[in-house]
């Protein structure tokens, strides 16, 4: 009998909790034989979504394991103890602005079983228009950071010299190996947490699924994006509640990764410094638009 536990990380998700929860249990009563539990652990919500999922809980028969912080510690930190609860022998972790599609689970943990090098499976995201969502990366470069902040990656999108990085020039429609799928929804084998540990908690928020791949592709395992496994994905609903807040983090995080994998005396401190004036300029726009 296969073992899976779903790991969910929630902060303020009133609105997206309740059918992330409905279609995942749906979708998993499609796989056969399955042994399933649930670790949702709730980063100190200051709106519904305790209450919510305490009503939730009162009315399934599922198992499922419910941590409420009385911090928010943050989406690492918060990760890392539901993957460290978890006792499945595989491993989902899934955003809770997502809602899973058919059959996506089982045709995922089918891939897994079948390919003995792939050690993480990744769905195709759909927005809730069902279009196509530019889920997968590859792992960032210097250069890759400077065509974005230079707007190059942005004229010429469908250019793998300037838009590496984020991939445009991929449709999104065909299986293939990729670097870094995004971490809204990832499928993994526990040997693969066995072998790499859980999430780099100096990460705050952003860039932990890209050392998370990172450290995964260096152990030796295949990462896939799998587009027949479909989910729907509200993308950045928690980003957009605190977006200035949120952009500080993204740079701070970011800087810890390019110090961690990829340091150079010359080019980091030129990151840093294009990492500051656009990040300000960035608060400014999301300031204006939220006005």
């Amino acid at each position: 009998m296969s073992s899976l536990t779903i790991a969910l990380v929630t902060w303020n998700s009133e609105d997206e909790i309740a059918e992330c929860m409905n279609t995942l249990f749906h979708a998993t009563a499609k796989v056969p034989n399955l042994k399933l539990e649930t670790v949702v652990v709730d980063n100190n919500s200051s709106d519904r979504t305790v209450q919510v999922l305490e009503n939730f809980l009162r009315v399934t028969d599922k198992n499922i394991v419910f941590i409420k912080n009385n911090d928010n510690l943050g989406f690492t930190k918060a990760c890392n103890q539901a993957i460290h609860a978890s006792t499945g022998d595989y491993i989902f972790i899934l955003n809770p602005d997502t809602e899973i599609l058919d059959t996506a689970i089982s045709q995922m943990m089918k891939y897994l079983d079948e390919n003995e090098q792939v050690g993480v499976v990744a769905p195709q995201l759909l927005d809730f228009h069902r279009h196509i969502q530019f889920s997968c990366r590859t792992f960032p470069t210097y250069w890759d950071m400077f065509s974005e902040m230079l707007m190059l990656a942005t004229i010429f999108p469908k250019s793998e010299f300037f838009s590496r990085w984020k991939m445009r020039y991929f449709d999104h429609n065909s299986l293939r190996e990729v670097d870094q799928p995004m971490g809204a929804a990832l499928l993994m084998k526990r040997k693969v947490l066995e072998a790499v540990g859980g999430l780099d908690e100096r990460f705050i928020m952003f860039y932990n699924d890209v050392d998370f791949c990172k450290r995964i592709s260096d152990a030796g395992f295949k990462l896939v994006f799998f587009p027949d496994a479909k989910v729907k994905h509200m993308q950045g609903v928690s980003v957009y509640k605190d977006r200035s807040g949120m952009i500080k983090i993204w740079n701070k995080d970011c800087m810890r990764y390019f110090k961690k994998h990829n340091y150079n005396v010359v080019l980091y401190p030129m990151l840093v410094i294009g990492l500051k004036i656009t990040g300000v300029l960035r608060v400014i726009k999301a300031k204006l638009f939220k006005d």
